[in-house]
């Protein structure tokens, strides 16, 4: 079958702002209905609220952690760090935050956020988070839904991403540090090509691998898959 666009389309939203011991500049989604779908009664209005409320509350959520860390170590360098004779290097806490459209068809989005803090040290840490969505129930995909009923989808996954860690071994960690499976809510966005699954920096392989990720291609897969 054909795929079908949405009705609704990705808007952006930029924040941004610096100061001494704290700056971000943030980008984040916003779904808006085509005005001619406005009051269509394809896509329930609230939906859209519901699923952007829910955007803008992560990420503000993780700005203001690293806002909270910064307000911390503004009064420890004030207090007592600047007043020490001893060298010092004073931080600036920052915060990146910018996002993919990665799937846009057949009452499915997928957005990807990547999201960037640095609190200090050596260097900072990137995080991913995906928004999967069914945009006419508003509710938010977990791995299990892309899979027919009835098929073991943690085998299938657990067994290809073994297979595409054995063609590279060194890239990844070993034994109890390594890949062990895939869990209940396991990270994955939707492509044009595939179902594609990650993992957090330091999860399964050390830093300079960078995020994992492997996809399962529709082409390869489309037997299990319920959406493609």
């Amino acid at each position: 079958m054909d795929s079908q666009e949405n009705y609704s389309y990705v808007a952006q939203v930029n924040i941004c702002k610096t100061s001494e011991f704290f700056k971000y500049n943030i980008t984040y989604p916003v779904l808006k209905l085509y005005d001619k779908y406005v009051y269509h009664d394809m896509y329930d209005r609230q939906i859209i609220i519901n699923i952007n409320n829910e955007i803008c509350a992560d990420v503000m959520k993780f700005k203001n952690s690293v806002k909270k860390q910064a307000i911390a170590y503004k009064k420890l360098y004030t207090e007592k760090i600047s007043k020490t004779d001893e060298d010092y290097f004073k931080y600036q806490y920052e915060v990146y935050v910018n996002n993919e459209l990665t799937y846009d068809k057949d009452n499915i989005i997928s957005i990807v956020m990547t999201k960037y803090e640095f609190t200090g040290g050596a260097h900072g840490m990137t995080y991913l988070d995906s928004y999967n969505y069914n945009l006419l129930t508003g509710d938010r995909l977990i791995l299990k839904d892309m899979f027919k009923l009835g098929v073991n989808y943690e085998e299938i996954i657990n067994n290809f991403i073994v297979s595409e860690i054995n063609n590279n071994p060194e890239r990844y960690f070993k034994g109890d540090e390594g890949f062990k499976g895939i869990t209940e809510n396991q990270s994955f966005y939707i492509d044009e090509d595939g179902i594609v699954i990650y993992f957090g920096l330091y999860e399964i392989a050390p830093y300079y691998v960078g995020i994992p990720k492997f996809k399962l291609k529709f082409d390869e897969f489309s037997q299990y898959l319920n959406y493609n």
